[in-house]
């Protein structure tokens, strides 16, 4: 555990610099327009592979067992061709017909979105599951390396061709397209010796296709809730409300990605490990203890986030976005709605029943769209935030009273008001520490209070995690 959190601290002042650096070099228009390209990746990475890497998480441990792994990976490197190929002829027909309401040039789009949905996604298969067989150190340094050669490249890119959002992505492809190589690499060698099998056979495919498709469905929607809204701003607010609006909630985002890849990194392989019986006692457990350890963790942090938005502002992007710490609180509520998400779907994915996830996916992108229509031409990008944090929160209530149906659980109720206790005197701890320092409109009296209540910060989190940890952890 403790190598995990150092790594995935690195790896946080990692994204810190990324973040800092794209915002002091790149205008706010091209934020938005970064932005806008991002979120067509997402829609094929989460519609069309998203589904397909789930099941992979599934079935891994029982296809590696069986000497399977090696050549089903093949058979996903090649379904990623087909998926890159049929991105770039929509994506160019739709570029040509003004689909975006903003023109790109349709050979940079092709690059960008297609070159990520194949290097990026095998990085993202072959670098994670080095740390489902336990191989963290690895997992950690290979991760680090893509995030930090990605920051050098896009940073000479921007310096020397200019600054625009295709020469910014372009060097992060570069990262993630070298490390994949590496980390496919050190991967195959870790697997059990292939053995010979026949092509999948027909009932392979059909169990595929029942766990993948509701999955495909859900993150489509899910993109329209999280991703899609970005092409409705741009085209009522324009692109540099964009750029500020996904900047503010990036630093929201940036930081509960992190706190919850800390957590899944760890906790994730433990509980695909035990549900990978057809027990419901054993999988009905492996989710309460995979809850009890993330949900009260993530009421801290929300309280962190809230009480140090202006801080964490002034530090994670440039001074032509220092406006954007409006939306910090916005980026808190929304995405620690979808970490909560994911922990209920998590329970879906131990059953194979993944329909489960299709109706409140539904309903949170209905309720997100259907409020921006409304609220964003007269709040402006706070309607955004208020449709994207009251989604999120009709989400969760869905999922949770469909899911409870699935699998005896058991919420830690105590460990939640510890945690929201703790998160409150966190919040007293940083507003009291603003009041001493007379305001914290330097980077030094931001910084120190960002420390201090950090420092603060570090034992309660251990606490809340103490009881979820085994007494000899393996960390390499």
């Amino acid at each position: 555990m403790i190598l995990i959190i150092f790594g995935r601290a690195a790896q946080f002042i990692l994204l810190l610099l990324v973040m800092r650096v794209a915002t002091t070099y790149l205008p706010p228009e091209e934020m938005g327009r970064l932005s806008l390209i991002t979120a067509a990746t997402a829609f094929y990475a989460l519609f069309l592979v998203n589904p397909v890497g789930m099941f992979i998480n599934r079935r891994f441990h029982a296809w590696d067992a069986l000497g399977r792994a090696k050549y089903y990976l093949k058979l996903h490197w090649v379904y990623l061709v087909v998926i890159s190929v049929i991105a770039a002829v929509s994506l160019g027909l739709l570029n040509n017909v003004h689909a975006f309401g903003f023109q790109f040039n349709t050979a940079w789009l092709l690059v960008l979105v297609c070159g990520s949905l194949l290097f990026n996604t095998v990085n993202q298969t072959a670098i994670p599951s080095l740390n489902l067989l336990e191989l963290r150190g690895r997992f950690i340094a290979l991760t680090l390396g893509t995030i930090g050669v990605g920051l050098a490249s896009a940073f000479l890119l921007v310096r020397v061709f200019g600054t625009t959002a295709e020469y910014w992505l372009l060097g992060l492809l570069v990262g993630q397209a070298v490390f994949a190589l590496i980390g496919v690499k050190l991967f195959f060698e870790k697997l059990q010796p292939e053995v010979p099998i026949e092509m999948p056979s027909r009932a392979h495919l059909q169990l595929l296709f029942h766990f993948a498709w509701p999955v495909a469905i859900s993150v489509g929607f899910s993109w329209l809730q999280t991703q899609g809204y970005r092409f409705f701003v741009a085209d009522s607010l324009g692109l540099v409300a964009l750029g500020l609006f996904v900047a503010g909630y990036g630093i929201s985002a940036g930081l509960m990605a992190a706190f919850e890849s800390v957590l899944t990194t760890y906790f994730q392989p433990r509980f695909y490990k035990r549900v990978s019986t057809s027990s419901l006692a054993d999988q009905s457990l492996a989710w309460n203890k995979y809850a009890g350890a993330i949900l009260p963790s993530l009421m801290l942090v929300t309280f962190l986030l809230v009480g140090l938005a202006p801080e964490l502002t002034r530090f994670m992007v440039g001074p032509a976005y220092q406006s954007a710490s409006q939306f910090v609180v916005w980026g808190v509520l929304a995405e620690g709605a979808r970490v909560l998400a994911g922990v209920y779907s998590m329970s879906a994915h131990a059953k194979m029943k993944t329909r489960l996830l299709l109706l409140p996916n539904l309903l949170g992108a209905v309720i997100c769209i259907a409020l921006i229509w409304v609220l964003a031409p007269v709040m402006g990008a706070h309607g955004v935030g208020l449709s994207r944090s009251l989604a999120g929160i009709g989400m969760v209530v869905a999922m949770h009273y469909m899911m409870i149906v699935v699998l005896e659980m058991k919420l830690p109720y105590r460990l939640l008001l510890k945690g929201a206790a703790m998160g409150l005197v966190l919040l007293l701890i940083a507003t009291a520490g603003r009041w001493v320092l007379g305001g914290t409109e330097s980077l030094i009296s931001a910084g120190f209070l960002i420390i201090a209540t950090g420092l603060a910060f570090l034992p309660m989190f251990y606490w809340l995690l103490y009881p979820f940890l085994p007494r000899h952890d393996k960390v390499l």
